[in-house]
């Protein structure tokens, strides 16, 4: 997680329809508009997604708490992955219109060596996945979460502390080591992975944006080799839409840059009432849509509705009780939904909503968001290969959420172990 300061001014939405493509055109990549939900918490354990896998701890100082042991961790960790996420789930988001989904995965999956404290056994789970996408008609990017040495100093990197991912070489091979290996499964499920992310989230704060377009270039070309076709993302590393252009070659075909939003992590930000939350969705969304306009399209690859006006702060609170909540914070929770979705899913390339499910933080859990009404339901739009729908529907259908009008400020997160 971090607190990020704002993003510039943004207009009133204008018409959803494009008149002309951009310079750098993507390729399609399937029926309409990308509308995904991060598959987070799984390969990247994040406490406040799933907590219950850490109450073996919660009676434990820091002092006391003991090492699994490899072994043990592996245990844990295989049941948690056979179990958080089920082909049902992915039916689920299938039924309520989703029809991408992103997964998070950490180096360790792929490149592991013996002293790091990790475990591996994620691909076998990680492929019944792409299966099960297969099956429904789902699209899938390939997310690489956390490189070695931390590109950020958040846990969801795997690590907290320092960032020394670009300080040895080693890291970086070590890193498109990790990309080669993930456009080769991408070529080995080409009806199924449309996408890879280079990296997620390297802070500009800790990183020079000139070496984070050398990590990029230098990915880009190790995808290429082996994917030419694939769409290549890149974060935007935190920084101000002015700064972007930083961060791009022009000569990069179907590449989406990656942009993550959030109104929390921000003491200042968390001071706003519920109306100027709303209002501020609009203000982040005009310099972000000039740029997917004119230079590269855009994803809003993380955000969720979840902007608390009491007891937030810069760390976050996640836990919450969904039955607690009031109607007049769940009309909130809609109207802040339905702005975002106004931006995101009709200006912009699409979107990733940051979670597909939490154990006990609802303002994250989509499909607990779509079952209580703050989410709407979209037109269902992944269908397996071959179906009678197959030909797809347009991105035009209809939404069904309330236009909204005026801005946002713009706030990046994250967490995982």
């Amino acid at each position: 997680m971090q607190c990020v300061a704002a993003r510039s001014h943004w207009s009133s939405p204008g018409e959803l329809a494009r008149p002309e493509d951009p310079p750098s055109t993507v390729k399609p990549a399937g029926h309409g508009a990308i509308r995904g939900v991060n598959i987070g918490g799984v390969f990247l354990i994040e406490a406040f997604i799933k907590p219950s896998l850490f109450d073996q701890f919660s009676h434990m100082s820091d002092a006391e708490m003991p090492e699994l042991g490899k072994e043990e961790a592996k245990r844990q960790l295989e049941e948690h992955w056979d179990t958080f996420v089920t082909r049902d789930h992915l039916e689920k988001l299938v039924e309520v219109g989703i029809n991408w989904i992103r997964i998070p995965v950490g180096y360790w999956a792929f490149n592991l060596t013996r002293e790091e404290p990790y475990v591996d056994g994620q691909l076998p789970y990680i492929e019944r996945m792409l299966g099960w996408s297969r099956d429904l008609g789902l699209k899938v990017q390939l997310d690489l979460h956390g490189v070695p040495g931390s590109q950020n100093g958040f846990d969801n990197s795997g690590r907290r502390g320092n960032t020394t991912w670009l300080d040895q070489r080693v890291n970086i091979d070590r890193a498109m080591d990790v990309l080669t290996k993930l456009a080769d499964m991408a070529n080995k499920w080409p009806d199924v992975v449309y996408a890879i992310e280079a990296i997620n989230e390297p802070s500009k704060y800790s990183t020079p944006l000139e070496k984070v377009r050398s990590f990029y270039e230098e990915a880009y070309t190790t995808v290429r080799n082996i994917a030419p076709d694939l769409m290549f993302m890149t974060h935007d590393t935190f920084a101000d839409t002015y700064e972007w252009n930083v961060l791009v070659n022009t000569t990069w075909e179907n590449h989406v840059m990656d942009s993550h939003l959030y109104q929390m992590f921000n003491e200042w930000v968390v001071t706003f009432n519920e109306s100027t939350h709303i209002n501020l969705v609009y203000d982040t969304a005009k310099n972000i849509t000039i740029f997917d306009n004119t230079t590269r399209r855009v994803v809003v690859g993380e955000f969720s509705p979840n902007c608390p006006t009491t007891n937030c702060t810069c760390t976050g609170n996640y836990g919450s009780d969904y039955t607690q909540f009031t109607d007049e914070y769940k009309a909130f929770l809609k109207n802040y939904m339905d702005a975002q979705l106004d931006v995101y899913d009709g200006q912009l390339l699409g979107w990733f909503y940051w979670n597909f499910r939490t154990e006990g933080a609802p303002e994250w859990d989509y499909l607990l968001g779509v079952e209580q009404g703050w989410i709407p339901k979209f037109p269902r739009t992944a269908f397996p290969k071959g179906s009678d729908n197959s030909a797809g529907s347009s991105s035009s259908a209809e939404h069904g959420f309330v236009l909204q009008s005026i801005g946002i400020l713009a706030l990046a997160i994250l967490v995982l172990f």
